[in-house]
């Protein structure tokens, strides 16, 4: 049984739009003594809600462990056990511990009835349930003053244990208040999701034998992608991996790229012979449910509250769902419905994003190729990145593939499957044709501004040579003077560093100008397998998981790339499946 840190992963379950954390006191060393109950309907700081503390006035400090299905918290007057009844609420068991919850956001609340209370936070458009079946509830402040006199906002509400015993049950729902079953049964409950764990954890892959480090950050890893699932609601028409179930608590449309490819390797077992391939496609599937008629995808999106538009992720759709069906069968129906969306999403990028017609589509800006402020995007905006050729040669290269698979049923629409898959390979030759002619200057991929195709003479960004990404459909010249490049300038001890640490503008903490990513650690290990360069694959794919498992401890956001040091969002879904998918494949 693994044993889960809440202050590196947040504390959830599968489906749960709650979790549970504790953190450090900001600006300090040492975390504070309270644990924050967030809700996953909310991103960055809107999301921590609520904060739990223990003690009968003033927070007490305490000791504190979890497995997958309760934290136990205690200290000299007691302990309770914290556990997430459903998908909405948290439930906390007290023997000895006085509780109290308090809103961190503007709100108020107010007694429902004895042991029953609702708070409200209506900025964030959230509306909270709380029962206390056992001990003495009330609700506490604070008042304060108003030019119309005092007010008591009633935002916390405490529960002082009466025969040694307390219980509390916060329901956080969007919209209209929710209705908490009584009475608790935790024993019955937490028994309840232990049963879920184990089934979820049923499905790991098989990952090679390895030392009990980390046999353990496996399994720690696998409860990371497990408790990060959300249930379909709104905009998302499956259960859902999110980031993270802290701050990240959203999907961006190239993230779950990658968590398809995790959920891909799940074992196939008798008492659910089709999960791997429902859990993977419905990940695949999740930003083209929102794809707009010409064939734009979201940025990012959450169910309910926002869809940002604006901004793109990178088209490495295609790619993903080639290597989807590698892996299992996919009926036909299916196959025609993500044939429409690749189609949809390729012409945009090809029809739309092609600013000064030269036929190498462009990124308006750096947040729109994923690598938000990496180095290549100095020069400025509507930049033809050398990256994203490389990916819509991919994706029509896996529409031609799609289309082939396609031929043994009849049309659709249109022109028949065969004349489809023919043109999409003869449209993914003539873009290789005109992007080497345009972006390749003899050493190196460059980066030209769309119109005026000024460039940087010598990049210094692991961008420029993405189109590793290709792997045997570049030419070997190009693809042995660029892994030479990669292996002498970006690999780090530690992997592939998104700046050539030699560079001055490299910066340690630097989000894409240093610091290394999953994302594209595992696209360049993919493409430099395809290309031949095996050695140079593996090595940079056991530096990757030696430091996310023996230094960084944690599967975060991105890494120092030289001291392995995790950066950001520990608990980070995309880190945790590419840790995954090359120790599966190189462990």
């Amino acid at each position: 049984m693994p044993e889960i840190d809440i202050t590196h992963i947040p504390f959830s379950r599968y489906g749960a739009y709650v979790a549970v954390t504790r953190d450090k006191i900001p600006g300090g060393t040492e975390y504070a003594k309270v644990l924050t109950i967030h809700t996953v309907r909310r991103r960055f700081e809107e999301g921590a809600l609520f904060t739990l503390s223990f003690g009968a006035e003033e927070p007490e400090d305490f000791e504190v462990s979890a497995v997958p299905e309760a934290i136990t918290v205690s200290n000299e007057h007691g302990k309770a056990r914290i556990y997430i009844r459903d998908d909405n609420t948290v439930t906390v068991d007290s023997r000895g511990l006085d509780l109290c919850i308090r809103l961190r956001s503007f709100g108020y609340g107010t007694e429902m009835a004895e042991g029953s209370f609702r708070m409200i936070a209506p900025h964030l458009s959230l509306i909270a349930t709380v029962a206390a079946p056992m001990g003495e509830a009330f609700t506490d402040g604070p008042v304060q003053g108003q030019k119309w006199g005092e007010r008591d906002y009633k935002t916390a509400v405490r529960v002082r244990c009466k025969d040694g015993a307390a219980q509390l049950a916060l329901m956080i729902r969007p919209c209209e208040p929710g209705k908490i079953t009584l009475p608790l049964c935790p024993e019955e409950e937490i028994a309840q999701i232990r049963a879920e764990w184990e089934e979820f954890l049923a499905f790991m892959p098989d990952l090679p034998a390895a030392d009990a480090e980390t046999e353990n950050f496996n399994l720690v890893t696998w409860y990371n992608l497990f408790s990060s699932f959300v249930r379909a609601e709104g905009d998302y028409k499956n259960d859902t991996m999110l980031m993270s179930k802290k701050t990240m608590s959203s999907t961006w449309s190239w993230d779950h790229c990658f968590n398809a490819l995790a959920m891909a390797e799940m074992k196939t077992l008798e008492s659910d012979p089709d999960r791997r391939a429902r859990v993977a496609l419905g990940q695949f599937s999740a930003p083209f449910y929102l794809q707009t008629p010409l064939g734009v995808l979201p940025d990012m999106w959450n169910p309910g509250l926002e869809t940002r538009w604006g901004t793109m992720k990178p088209p490495i759709h295609g790619w993903c769902f080639e290597k989807l069906m590698d892996r299992f069968w996919i009926d036909r129906d299916t196959l025609t419905e993500i044939y429409f969306w690749l189609e949809k999403w390729t012409n945009w990028w090809m029809k739309e994003c092609d600013t000064d017609g030269d036929g190498i589509p462009d990124y308006p800006q750096g947040c729109d190729s994923g690598w938000d402020n990496s180095t290549l995007f100095d020069i400025g905006y509507y930049l033809e990145s050398p990256d994203l050729p490389a990916f819509l040669i991919l994706q029509m290269r896996a529409l031609a593939h799609l289309a082939d698979k396609l031929t043994a049923w009849p049309v659709v629409t249109g022109k028949p499957w065969e004349a489809r898959r023919d043109e999409w390979l003869a449209e993914a030759d003539a873009l290789l044709e005109r992007f080497l002619a345009h972006s390749w200057n003899g050493e190196r991929f460059v980066a030209k501004l769309s119109g005026s195709h000024r460039y940087e003479e010598e990049p210094t960004s692991l961008l420029s040579l993405m189109p590793l990404v290709l792997g045997d459909l570049l030419p070997k010249e190009i693809r042995d003077k660029l892994a030479a490049v990669l292996e002498r300038d970006f690999l780090t001890e530690n992997g592939f560093a998104t700046e050539m640490p030699a560079s001055p503008k490299y910066e340690s903490d630097g989000y894409w100008r240093g610091p290394i990513w999953a994302p594209s650690t595992y696209l360049l290990v993919d493409g430099l397998r395809r290309g031949g360069y095996h050695e140079l694959a593996e090595k940079a794919a056991r530096r990757y998981t030696e430091m996310s498992c023996r230094k960084a401890k944690g599967n975060y956001e991105n890494f120092d790339a030289l001291t392995g040091k995790g950066w950001r969002a520990p608990g980070y879904t995309w880190s945790a499946s590419v840790y995954l998918l090359l120790q599966k494949e190189f462990g």
